[in-house]
């Protein structure tokens, strides 16, 4: 089970330091009594088949991640909201999650009346660190050992989704168990670990940070906000070993200076993902952390965190060929898998979709009807031993001796900032405030090495007002899916099978930008 990775080091180290947060250390013994308080108060539900999800709103904060090892050590999968994200779209989380229970701690409190007020039926809602005597705190009641199985689902994380609403991924505890095993294989232990947490509960690299470094019995250090330029000086205050994040946050600390040669030399591994990692920041990364390994990730949510690895060494930066760090090998116990549009295999070195199979893929998407889950296909190949697979929609090549290299999307999934983002989701809310006939998002401008660094949404409505359009997207979307400008057409280009001319799209963009 997920959550026996910390309640193991903490039986067999419960003085040891396993949080930072808020400014204060936790130890494991302290952040387990925590959790085990959570866990009594949610078993009488548990107990009585009320629920088998539990949402979390909680943010950076001792409660957030006592709450999470309480509700999985009640038997529950927890379900974590974003604050970060508008009010309308964690409602809509809420909606689809199904959970009756929800935990929140006391920064987020003071914006749940807006969201439940945008829900039909409200969870019954919990405050962490309420007092006993709180109508709203948790029961107390003497913890009860909850046993579970490796099937049962540990949490459910909400993707980006092409019907315009976020598309939720249940993780059983058997996928993100063998994942934390394959970490623990890959990366030897280091004594004295200190994890640094930049990402969100409600992205998966989270799970990544909490679980890899408390198996390893390290601590966790969650900094209070996520500003790059902070990013310096909390690793050297704290002597931060072990660094995950998406490339583009490195990249604005190279921006800003702050990747001299030699400023971090206490960190021992490195880790990127989410997004193409161009060899100049590597370079940049590898001078600054010369006591570091650095590793390159690439994986969907669907087959739990991460499926390949490629370790970026010296050698393979000196060749100036290299612009983009290859995606890898598989991790420990994935399989991969590169085929045509009729799912046959390609012959080395040739481009097709990427499948991913092995113990840390998901069954499906949480809602039955999900269009998406006809990704998940059963399939058997000789050779291989796996008997499902996950259509990644990721083009690759298998190359020697590097591994699989990324050749681009084969649909209209993007990512901005390492976030994970279906155009068409953007183009539902532009289409409904806009009233347009016809509307396209696409990704623009882009970087050096193809990155979307923003979105631009074209219209066919001449009357269409963009501050309306743009005031709708801030009320339904993420800031990372904010189109920055909405430009009025008269018609779209179109290619030759009649669909929306993107790349023509992409063309005018640059010319207004080059013009502008």
């Amino acid at each position: 089970m997920l959550q026996t990775h910390f309640f193991d080091s903490a039986t067999n180290q419960p003085d040891s330091p396993a949080l930072w947060v808020d400014g204060h250390l936790y130890s494991y013994g302290e952040i387990g009594t925590r959790a085990r308080r959570v866990s009594a108060g949610l078993a009488a539900f548990a107990r009585n088949g009320d629920t088998s999800r539990c949402l979390l709103f909680a943010h950076r904060s001792v409660d957030a991640y006592a709450g999470i090892l309480g509700i999985l050590d009640a038997g529950m999968a927890y379900v974590p909201l974003n604050p970060k994200m508008p009010a309308a779209r964690i409602a809509a989380i809420i909606r689809q999650s199904g959970a009756p229970l929800m935990l929140v701690d006391r920064a987020c409190a003071a914006s749940l009346d807006e969201v439940l007020s945008l829900l039909d039926e409200c969870p019954r809602v919990f405050l962490l660190d309420a007092d006993a005597d709180d109508s709203q705190a948790l029961p107390t009641a003497p913890h009860v050992q909850n046993r579970g199985a490796a099937q049962d689902v540990a949490y459910v994380l909400f993707t980006s989704g092409s019907t315009g609403e976020p598309k939720g991924v249940p993780i059983t505890h058997a996928n993100a168990d063998a994942y934390v095993k394959g970490q623990l294989q890959l990366i030897d232990n280091v004594r004295d670990a200190r994890y640094m947490q930049l990402c969100e509960l409600s992205f998966d690299p989270s799970v990544h940070d909490m679980f890899v470094c408390w198996a390893n019995g390290g601590c966790l250090y969650v900094p209070a906000n996520v500003d790059p330029v902070d990013n310096a000086r909390f690793i050297q205050t704290h002597r931060i070993t072990h660094w995950s994040s998406v490339p583009s946050v490195a990249g604005i600390m190279q921006q800003m200076r702050k990747l001299p040669p030699g400023a971090f030399p206490s960190i021992r591994v490195s880790m990127f993902g989410g997004e193409p990692l161009p060899r100049s920041l590597a370079q940049a990364w590898m001078r600054a952390t010369p006591n570091s390994r650095l590793l390159h990730m690439y994986g969907p949510t669907e087959a739990t965190i991460a499926s390949t690895c490629f370790e970026v060494t010296p050698e393979f930066l000196d060749d100036p060929r290299h612009t983009v760090i290859p995606l890898g090998q598989a991790l420990p116990g994935v399989e991969l898998l590169i085929v045509d549009a009729e799912l046959e295999p390609v012959a080395a070195g040739q481009t097709g979709e990427l499948l991913i199979g092995g113990p840390q893929l998901a069954y499906g998407y949480l809602s039955a009807d999900e269009p998406g889950n006809s990704r998940f296909i059963a399939m058997t190949y000789p050779g291989k031993s796996a008997h499902r697979w996950y259509r990644s929609s990721d083009a690759a090549r298998e190359t020697t001796p590097h591994g699989i290299v990324f050749q681009g999307r084969l649909d209209t999934q993007v990512k901005i900032h390492g976030n994970r983002l279906e155009l068409e989701e953007v183009e539902h809310v532009v289409q409904a405030s806009s009233r347009a006939a016809s509307c396209a998002v696409i990704p623009w401008p882009l970087d050096e090495v193809g990155r979307a660094t923003g979105l631009v949404a074209f219209v066919t409505n001449p009357a269409v007002e963009s501050a309306l359009v743009l005031r709708a997207c801030r009320q339904r979307l993420p800031v990372y899916a904010m189109p920055q400008r909405i430009v009025v057409i008269d018609a779209f280009p179109l290619t030759v099978n009649g669909k929306i001319d993107r790349k023509a799209l992409a063309r005018q963009c640059a010319r207004d930008d080059v013009t502008a």
